[in-house]
């Protein structure tokens, strides 16, 4: 998902984690999609620096849209 807010060729990415057999969904994972959400919201509070998710992180729509359009979540 970060590839994808820093417009690298995520979906490459995507397919050689595919390629390893490596989870790209949250569901092959375990995860629940709403713990997708929330992480993504709360992400930029674990460190004291900057990420491609900002100094206010993503709202709970951006995140979704964020999950959604790499097929992390359905």
């Amino acid at each position: 998902m970060m590839a994808y807010l820093q417009g690298q060729d995520w979906k490459k990415i995507r397919n050689k984690l595919i390629e390893a057999e490596a989870p790209v969904k949250a569901s092959d994972a375990g995860i629940d999609r709403e713990d997708v959400i929330s992480a993504l919201t709360i992400a930029h509070k674990i460190r004291n620096r900057y990420t491609i998710l900002g100094e206010s992180g993503l709202t709970r729509s951006a995140a979704e849209k964020l999950a959604r359009n790499t097929g992390v979540i359905e």
